[in-house]
């Protein structure tokens, strides 16, 4: 009995290379963020291994997001600046609106309603390094596309900014969720952006 628990195909073992590779894509995405410029290609390269060998069965992940790196890396380039650039104003609109909520200057009201707006915008920029991995257009197509996707599937584009919004915070308080939250985190994006792609992509919706 021990034996069969040690075989390749057993529901031990496999579990067990699941959470190896989640690990090391995790590791992987941290490492391809790191020259900062290079963040929109690991985020796109976590997304594709993650969902080609997760949801659709392929082997080899990690050469997976080492292809699709590669792929990416020079495209996502403008987008990665873009992103961070928003990002950057994000942050700065939501601590000014805080302190002045905090200090009775505005109502909270007013935070409630650009926290709202701030998870949309998260979730629309959650699409676009998916995007990045999957389809191949000018980086204002690329932009253009992702934000006429975010704000055409609302529900779903809330639920994604919920989840990495929830994640960002994770990986900042507790730093250490950065291990593996990264490509478990991928792994539920998928279930709110593959529905977003497939009426773009008729051979997938005929599988």
């Amino acid at each position: 009995m021990f034996r069969n628990l040690l075989k390749p195909d057993s529901p031990l073992m496999i579990t067990m290379t699941q959470i190896t590779d989640v690990i090391f894509l995790s590791l992987f995405w941290l490492m391809g963020c790191f020259p900062v410029v290079t963040a929109g290609a690991s985020f796109a390269a976590l997304y594709d291994a993650v969902y080609r060998c997760f949801r659709k069965g392929d082997k080899h992940p990690w050469q997976r997001f080492a292809y699709s790196f590669r792929q990416n890396w020079k495209a996502g380039l403008v987008p990665t600046l873009v992103l961070l650039a928003g990002g950057g104003l994000l942050l700065w609109g939501g601590i000014q609106i805080w302190n002045h909520a905090v200090w009775g200057n505005v109502s909270w009201a007013v935070f409630a309603g650009f926290a709202f707006a701030a998870v949309v915008i998260v979730g629309i920029g959650s699409i676009l390094f998916p995007q990045l991995s999957r389809f191949e257009n000018p980086t204002l197509v690329l932009l253009a596309n992702t934000f006429r996707l975010g704000m055409a599937n609302l529900p779903l584009t809330v639920g994604l900014g919920m989840l990495n919004t929830a994640g960002i915070y994770l990986c900042v308080r507790y730093i250490f969720p950065l291990f593996f939250l990264p490509a478990l985190l991928a792994l539920i994006s998928t279930l709110f952006i593959e529905p977003m792609f497939r009426p773009y992509m008729p051979e997938e919706t005929e599988e």
